[in-house]
Order: structure tokens, then C-alpha cells, then sequence
């Protein structure tokens, strides 16, 4: 079988290509530039380069007293023949001392070029120029005896009525061309050996911290939670490793869960399960023929089975509200009707504790909300402080406050209180099972996720504040509306 190195479609390999693809087209391109495209090159930068000169003479000419000298001095540097012309065909200037003889003979003037054996007729360049829409004229004569090139370029000289010319030499470069070619070849060839060197090294050094995440996500997904995705000092892959991280932490706290979900539910259907059956048992052996024994056991049956009934339910509507299927019936209300009528509830059906329950709710105060679970939430807060104040005579106090936008609930008790690494978790499911679970004669232990699975599907803001020893307090705040809007919208759905 192929390792990763070996494998064509492996990172590795997929990069090295790449990079020498690269080098390949760079030299690719710079042969085509320096050898089959070097003679035309060459040739339009001397037509540029004489342009330029061009420009020179007309400014030396124009504006400098000793033009003669400095128009030599200019052909000397670039080896050019330089003459300027009047528009009616008459030598003004040549600077022969650098280019050789010029003469005239019958037909005008004749160029000469120096050490060439080269002339040009420049008779009739004055009149071109003035035939001409753009007063200028060019052209090339090829030389083929010598296998070179001559090039014209000529043109009058603004605002005056004189006109310069200049030949320039566009010499082969066969020989250069020949030098360029064979440094090319030692060139390409060793610059294609480092290339594939440094290309491997590069491929390998990116790819390798990719395959080393790419193991630890195997183990992963094995279900070994303590790989670590090590950082390798590029911002994307770094930025990869911690999100990775990350993500393990996470699955490795949700499979924490899982299993104490599991471990705390299989205990909360076993024991009322155990329970109804030895309850049974006996009534079947022992107290059938006593009446009062009887209704004691069946009494006990008849608890253990309402907890199976309540878990199972709350089971049931966690899953529904975290998968989304039940959706919020939002409706227009009288919060504090429903919330003062809820607490009077609560506090007949619990007084038999020593628990003092109490509410300060204003009158009148209408939010828009879904009603049942709205009920559902606040139910659950004052159960739970309830059920987690202590021992002893404790006070559980109902504040309702509102702003003109919200309406704030709070459930506070003054009970053992939470500690500050035990809130973060406060939300979770059984969460308490992870360091002494009990078993909860009222409850199911998923009351406080339900509480948040509800109020976020309602956007609300909602918090725990607590100090140990002190008491703790739930909130929770809900859209507010005016009496009137809840007014017309009763009036609406009448009509």
C-alpha cells in the first residue's frame, strides 16, 4: 500500500508539484525572454533609445548656447550619427568629428557610418518630414552584407524650422544570444535541482503539522479525548489547532454528560421501578386483607409511578425543544395574573414544608410570551429553590420588576448557595450527579435545562447569581407589552 509521501494525490506530493511547476514556468518564460525573443527585444529598445535621444537634441538645440558640443557629446555616448537639417533640405550641423565623412554629391547629402563602410542618403528626409501629418519620419535598412540593421529616426524640432536626423546602429547579437543560452542551460539546470530540494523540504514542512492533526483527529474520533493538536507557527493552522482543541474539550464534556445522563436516569427509573415491584410484592403477601396497610403501600406506588411519569416527560420535552420540534405559541397576557395565581398554587401544595414563600408582583404588567412555558420556567425556578434551600426554616422570595421594554423576574433564596465553579455547569443536565448525586424526590434534576432551552427560544436574558453559604437567585426578563396592545389584540381575535 502507498504511504502519503508516496500517494499522488497526497498534500505533500500536491504542493511539491505546485512549487515546481512554478520554477518550471519561470524558466520557461525567462528562455523565451532572453533567448528567442532577445533580437526583437533589443531591437525595439533601440528605436526607444533613439526616441529619447531625440528629445535631447531638440532641448540642447532649443535652449543651450554651445549646442554643437553637447549634441557630440550625446552621439558619442550612444554611438549614433546626428544631423541637423533646415526644412528646405540644407546641412545646419553634423557631428562629424565622432561619425565619419559626410559629404554631398549631386543627388544631396550622403551619411556615412563610422567603421561600417555604410551610406545613407538624407537628401530627401526634410521633405518626408514636412509631407509628413506627425513631422516625423522612421525606417530601418538591413544591412545584409554586414548582417545588421540601420535606423532612421528623424524630425523636426518644434517651433523651428530646422529638423534633426539620427542613424543608429542595431547591431546582431548573435554572439550574446549564444553566451545568454549556454549560462541558461547551467543555470535552469542547477536552479531546477535547488528548486526540487527546497520545494520537497517546503511541502513537507507544511503538510507534516496537517497529517500529525489529521492523527490526532483519528484517535479522536476514537473517543481518546487527551490529544492534543500541537501549534506549528502558521496563523491558519494555528488558528485550526485551537479551534480543535477547543472541540475536544467540548465533545469530551458532552460525553461526560452523556454518561452521567445515562448513569443518573437509569438510577431514577430503577429505584421507583424497584420500589413499585416491592411495593407490590407486598400488598400481594402481606397487606391486601389490611385496609390501612394497603392504601399506604398503594400510596407509595402511586408516587413512585407520577416521578417515572414526570421524568419521562420532562425527558420528553427537553429532547423537543433542543431538536426544535415544538415550536412557541406566543400569545399576549397578563403576567402577573398568571404568575400570582402559579405561586398560590406552589404554596398550597408545599405546606407541609417550613419553607416561607413569598412575591412582590406589581399589577398589571403584560408581556408577550408563550404562556404554558413561561409557566413551565417559573414553576420550575421556585420548585428548584425549594428543593436546594436547606434545612430549617427558609424564606423563598418571588421579585417582579419592569422598565418600559422588559419584564424582570427574579427567584431567590437564602439557602446554601452555589459555588462559583459549580455555576458555570448550573444549566447543564444532571450536573449535580458528577459530584454527589441524591436522588430528588420532586424533581427530575432536568428542570434548570429545560428553564434555559425555553428562554432562549423566547431570546430572553436570564442568569443565576449566588454566594455560598448566602442564598442564590434566578432571573429571567420577557417582552413587555401595554395593556392596550393586549387589549385590542383580545379584541381582534373575537372579531
Amino acid at each position: 500500500m502507498k504511504s502519503n509521501n508516496e500517494n499522488s494525490k497526497s498534500l505533500t506530493f500536491a504542493l511539491w508539484l505546485h512549487f515546481i511547476t512554478l520554477a518550471v514556468l519561470i524558466f520557461v518564460l525567462l528562455w523565451f525572454m532572453q533567448v528567442v525573443f532577445l533580437q526583437t527585444y533589443y531591437r525595439s529598445m533601440k528605436k526607444t533609445e533613439t526616441a529619447q535621444i531625440g528629445t535631447q537634441v531638440e532641448n540642447i538645440f532649443k535652449n543651450s548656447l554651445d549646442y554643437k558640443e553637447e549634441i557630440d557629446k550625446t552621439a558619442y555616448r550612444n554611438s549614433a550619427s546626428i544631423y541637423i537639417l533646415s526644412l528646405d533640405g540644407e546641412l545646419f550641423y553634423t557631428n562629424t568629428t565622432s561619425t565619419g565623412t559626410n559629404f554631398y554629391n549631386q543627388n544631396g547629402y550622403i551619411a556615412q557610418m563610422p567603421g561600417r563602410n555604410v551610406s545613407i542618403d538624407i537628401s530627401d528626409i526634410a521633405k518626408d518630414i514636412m509631407e509628413s501629418s506627425s513631422k516625423k519620419v522612421t525606417y530601418t535598412l538591413d544591412i545584409d552584407r554586414l548582417k545588421t540593421q540601420i535606423y532612421v529616426y528623424a524630425k523636426q524640432i518644434s517651433d523651428t524650422n530646422y529638423c534633426y536626423v539620427i542613424i543608429m546602429p542595431i547591431d546582431p547579437i548573435d554572439a550574446t544570444s549564444t553566451v545568454i543560452t549556454s549560462q541558461l542551460i547551467y543555470i535552469t539546470v542547477i536552479s531546477l535541482i535547488i528548486s526540487t530540494i527546497i520545494s520537497l523540504f517546503m511541502s513537507r514542512r507544511i503538510s507534516r503539522p496537517i497529517m500529525e492533526m489529521n492523527e490526532s483527529a483519528k484517535k479522536l474520533g476514537k473517543g481518546d479525548y487527551n490529544v492534543i493538536f500541537e501549534k506549528c507557527g502558521y496563523d491558519e493552522l494555528d488558528e485550526l489547532a485551537d479551534t480543535l482543541n477547543s472541540a475536544t474539550t467540548s465533545l469530551e464534556r458532552t460525553d461526560e454528560i452523556r454518561r452521567e445522563l445515562l448513569a443518573n436516569v437509569s438510577h431514577d427509573l430503577k429505584t421507583p421501578l424497584t420500589m413499585i415491584k416491592a411495593y407490590s410484592e407486598m400488598i400481594r403477601d402481606l397487606s391486601g386483607d389490611n385496609k390501612q396497610k394497603r392504601e399506604a403501600h398503594l400510596k407509595v406506588i402511586i408516587d413512585e409511578t407520577d416521578r417515572l411519569t414526570r421524568l419521562v416527560n420532562d425527558m420528553m420535552d427537553l429532547s423537543k425543544i433542543e431538536s426544535g420540534i415544538i415550536t412557541l405559541n406566543k400569545e399576549k397576557f397578563n403576567f402577573s395574573q398568571v404568575a400570582t395565581s402559579l405561586i398560590d398554587t406552589i404554596k398550597m401544595s408545599n405546606m407541609d414544608t417550613p419553607h416561607e414563600i413569598k412575591y412582590t408582583i406589581p399589577n398589571d404588567l403584560y408581556v408577550y410570551a408563550d404562556r404554558t412555558k413561561i409557566e413551565q420556567v417559573l414553576y420550575n425556578l421556585v420548585i428548584n429553590a425549594i428543593k436546594h434551600s436547606g434545612e430549617g426554616n427558609r424564606k423563598i422570595d418571588v421579585k417582579v420588576t419592569a422598565t418600559q421594554k422588559r419584564v424582570k423576574v427574579e427567584v431567590k433564596d437564602d439557602g446554601v448557595g452555589i459555588s462559583k465553579e459549580d455555576l458555570k455547569h448550573i444549566w447543564d443536565r444532571y450536573y449535580k450527579a458528577s459530584e454527589s448525586f441524591t436522588r430528588n424526590v420532586q424533581g427530575s434534576g432536568l428542570g434548570l435545562s429545560i428553564v434555559k432551552n425555553i428562554l432562549l427560544k423566547h431570546s430572553s436574558d436570564f442568569g443565576v447569581d449566588s454566594e455560598v453559604g448566602k442564598g442564590t437567585t434566578f432571573w429571567f426578563d420577557l417582552e413587555r407589552i401595554t395593556k392596550k396592545e393586549a387589549t385590542i389584540d383580545k379584541i381582534n381575535k373575537k372579531d
